[in-house]
């Protein structure tokens, strides 16, 4: 169980930088294409034209985001990068939920149930999102189906914890 708690400990800790990482690269890359859009020519770190956009990292010249600079593009960026912020934030609410000395406790598998819930119903609704706005499925569906699966897993350790917390509630109760 140690090896368990040493690697769940691990990944927390890696799967929060990096979901934070994500979450200042949406408002980073958000605030300059806004600003740079009511203000163009105005010094900031971006550079637009009328087909592509090119983000530099912070004081510097060296670009640091590329992309199409059209509305299907950037919403589809913003979309998907704040759904894997938001993944990466919730996975590591599971890892944290295998870092407790007691495994069966209410908020682990609250933890787990909003890990299920995400995977199962947001990458469904991205589908229909893209579905009806038009927008090319053929990546989505292949990213969908893989965080059905894993949704499907999660709610299969979600049950196997809450059934661990009735368990472990009743043998309470007992002694």
């Amino acid at each position: 169980m140690k090896t368990v708690r040493v690697t769940s400990n691990l990944l927390f800790y890696v799967s929060k930088v990096f979901s934070i990482f994500y979450m200042v690269i949406i408002v980073y890359a958000s605030v300059l294409l806004l600003l740079n859009r009511y203000f163009p020519g105005s010094g900031l770190p971006v550079n637009v034209d009328k087909e592509s956009f090119e983000i530099y990292y912070p004081f510097t010249k060296m670009p640091f985001l590329l992309g199409d600079y059209n509305k299907s593009y950037l919403i589809t960026m913003l979309v998907f990068t704040t759904g894997y912020a938001i993944f990466l934030w919730l996975l590591a609410d599971v890892f944290n939920a295998f870092r407790q000395v007691k495994l069966f406790i209410k908020k682990s598998v609250s933890r787990l149930s909003r890990f299920y819930v995400f995977n199962l119903c947001v990458p469904l609704l991205i589908l229909i999102f893209f579905a009806i706005a038009g927008f090319p499925l053929s990546e989505i569906l292949v990213l969908t189906f893989l965080h059905l699966v894993l949704g499907v897993f999660a709610f299969f350790m979600a049950a196997i914890f809450r059934q661990g917390l009735i368990l472990q509630e009743e043998q309470d109760l007992t002694l």
